[in-house]
């Protein structure tokens, strides 16, 4: 072997291309479809909460009118709203996991509290004026238990949600109602009895709603239960399919 040889370099090295790593689509497709159900159920929820407000002050400003064919369409379109928002929500909370959700939802739930204790003092003014008819009364009953039906339906929403500290001010409304009933019957003359009939269907009514609602008992478990196997079997569903790939 000559010298010449001996200088000559090595053969070189094969080039290697140095290859970047695929960069991702960036697109978070559970994101994104966790802000589009909350803000689709927001808007739902608040359309139809709004409508049902200005539904109840036409029925206490006596909007009551004969009109009931178009007032049951009304009452349907609200429900449906109401429901349609509550399914997206339950998708957006308990399907794709929003942490921001359950936190709007809480502020509708006491805001939704706050609206059934003024509409309880404003049927307990309205009962001890004794200036309305069966119609009416049938009207209040019906918007009491509406807007506790909101009430438990957004609680259902959140999981792990305690309903409890709801009922203390129901509670102490329906106490209050107790002295206007005492003071209406005792003190004043030649009481109906009709309107008694009435008075103690809504305290009744109120108070035994609160006091199970403060009891704790469970009465909402089985719903509950049903819920989150519903989304439980959806998860494992989705995890099966995904290793299956």
């Amino acid at each position: 072997m000559t010298t010449s040889q001996k200088l000559l370099p090595k053969d070189p090295p094969l080039l290697e291309r140095k290859t970047s790593p695929l960069r991702k689509s960036g697109v978070d497709t559970r994101g994104m479809l966790s802000i589009s159900t909350m803000l689709v159920s927001l808007a739902a929820l608040t359309v139809s909460m709004g409508g049902a407000t200005k539904l109840v002050l036409d029925i206490f400003d006596e909007g009551l009118a004969d009109n009931l064919e178009g007032l049951l369409v009304k009452v349907i379109v609200l429900g449906l709203a109401f429901f349609f928002g509550w399914g997206i929500g339950l998708v957006c909370i308990r399907g794709f996991g929003n942490l921001v959700y359950p936190l709007i939802i809480k502020i509708y739930a006491w805001t939704t509290l706050a609206a059934v204790s003024i509409l309880y003092i404003k049927v307990i003014q309205k009962l001890y004026m004794q200036k309305y008819d069966g119609l009416h009364f049938w009207a209040y009953l019906l918007i009491l238990l509406g807007g506790l039906l909101v009430l438990i339906c957004l609680h259902l929403l959140i999981e792990g949600h305690d309903l409890r500290p709801f009922a203390i001010p129901l509670l102490i409304i329906s106490v209050l109602q107790l002295f206007v009933i005492v003071f209406r019957y005792v003190f004043s003359a030649n009481p109906d009895g009709w309107l008694l009939f009435a008075d103690f269907t809504i305290f009744f009514m109120m108070i035994s709603i609160s006091a199970l609602m403060l009891s704790h008992i469970g009465i909402l478990s089985p719903v509950r239960n049903w819920i989150g196997e519903l989304f439980l079997q959806k998860s494992n569903s989705e995890g099966d399919v995904s290793s299956g790939d």
